[in-house]
């Protein structure tokens, strides 16, 4: 082969593979188009993926949040309850030992003005008679100005039930404030009627969520309510019992034995304050004559109206009981000879101005015998002392009754005749 031919052949070959070359360019150029389109056709299906994801994410922090918002909620209602159920219950385990209602309606008070800061009110319980109500307690910033009223002027007493007056219902004449919202609830106890709970709303009135703010107050008022019920019921019955175990059936006054151990205190507490005390010993004259006379019925009305003068001749301090029988005793403490003289004296007189009626009758005047004895100046112990009263007492008959003897000096000196 010569030289041409070599070269025609170099040259054929090299087109060839010009040829195969421009070829694969064209393969290239077109797969990395088709590359291209599946890099852009991915990365557009990654940008939609993540704004999907990121759209998921967020209502998903957002329904978490709401969630937690709800459990939080939850868990802050879920603590006031708690608390309110703690205040409650530490309520009524003081209620329950309680000695005397002051003690317990300052328990009463300080528990409402936890559950109901910057709010106002008052328990109002009926008196002895039913005719009256009267604040036992009130607390708040705004207390009721009215503290004692008929039963009638409370509409909760008057229907028997919860009275929570919007604009459009009745207002309780006991209440003078029209600026705030209330809610007065009867106090029950086994059916009968105590008192009433009245709490005034701190917010003034005027606002759209007045009448859903003290709807959502009364849930635990009532509650409230129902607790301070049984608790005044069951003090009022301790106390019905206490009286039964020291006070003298007949005459209401304090029996024997509680005017001992009372003795025993007013000793002491004359002792420490460097004090003198008084007891007087009183028998009513020729009592057996008004059972004789007139019958027994006759005897305890003499008692009965004797008890309840003797109630009203004693100070807050002094302790009048019934020693037995027709003897009585007052222990005026603290007191000095001068004064339990005179005062001895003064309820000589006026009991025998005292009128004692029994079936349809006026009985006989009554008069008394006393005999009055001092500590320290004549006994120092308390047994003693009423002895040296009663002492004086058998001289005061002795001499011609109706009189005071003074005990003195282991004798008895000083007769005062009518």
């Amino acid at each position: 082969m010569n030289l041409g031919d070599e070269i025609g052949t170099l040259g054929a070959a090299f087109g060839r593979l010009a040829a195969d070359l421009k070829n694969i360019e064209e393969k290239l150029l077109l797969h990395a188009r088709g590359l291209e389109s599946t890099i852009a056709a991915g990365a557009t299906a990654l940008a939609a993926e993540k704004d999907g994801l990121e759209l998921r994410v967020t209502e998903r922090m957002a329904e978490l949040n709401a969630a937690n918002d709800v459990l939080t909620g939850q868990a802050e209602e879920l603590s006031k309850r708690n608390m309110e159920i703690s205040l409650l219950s530490n309520m009524n385990d003081y209620l329950q030992s309680s000695t005397s209602e002051t003690e317990a309606y300052a328990i009463i008070s300080k528990t409402v003005a936890q559950l109901f800061p910057g709010d106002s009110g008052a328990v109002f319980v009926l008196s002895a008679s039913r005719d009256l109500l009267e604040a036992a307690t009130a607390w708040g910033p705004m207390p009721p100005a009215k503290l004692a009223f008929a039963p009638n002027e409370c509409w909760a007493i008057r229907r028997g039930q919860v009275h929570l007056p919007t604009e459009h219902e009745h207002w309780c004449p006991h209440v003078a404030d029209e600026d705030h919202m209330y809610v007065c609830l009867p106090l029950l106890a086994q059916g009968e009627m105590l008192g009433t709970l009245h709490l005034i709303d701190g917010p003034l009135k005027g606002g759209a969520g007045d009448e859903a703010r003290m709807a959502e107050k009364f849930k635990l008022v009532k509650l409230l309510a129902d607790n301070v019920g049984l608790g005044i019921s069951n003090l009022k019955l301790r106390e019905s019992m206490r009286n039964l175990s020291i006070r003298d059936s007949l005459t209401g006054l304090y029996n024997r034995r509680y005017m001992e151990e009372v003795l025993v205190q007013e000793r002491h507490r004359a002792k420490r304050n460097e004090d003198k005390l008084a007891v007087i010993m009183i028998d009513i004259d020729h009592f057996k004559l008004f059972n004789d006379n007139f019958g027994h019925d006759a005897g305890d009305a003499v008692l009965r109206l004797l008890g309840i003068f003797l109630q009203k001749n004693v100070r807050g301090s002094d302790i009048a009981c019934r020693y037995g029988g027709e003897e009585f005793i007052l222990i005026l403490s603290p007191s000095t000879a001068e004064g339990a003289r005179a005062r001895a004296e003064k309820i000589r007189v006026e009991a025998g101005l005292l009128k004692v009626n029994h079936a349809g009758q006026e009985l006989e005047p009554i008069s008394l015998s006393v005999g009055v004895a001092m500590y320290p100046d004549d006994e120092a112990d308390g047994a003693a002392l009423v002895k040296a009263a009663d002492v004086a007492l058998f001289q005061a008959k002795k001499s011609g009754r109706n009189r005071v003897v003074m005990f003195k000096n282991g004798d008895v000196a000083a007769v005062q005749t009518p």
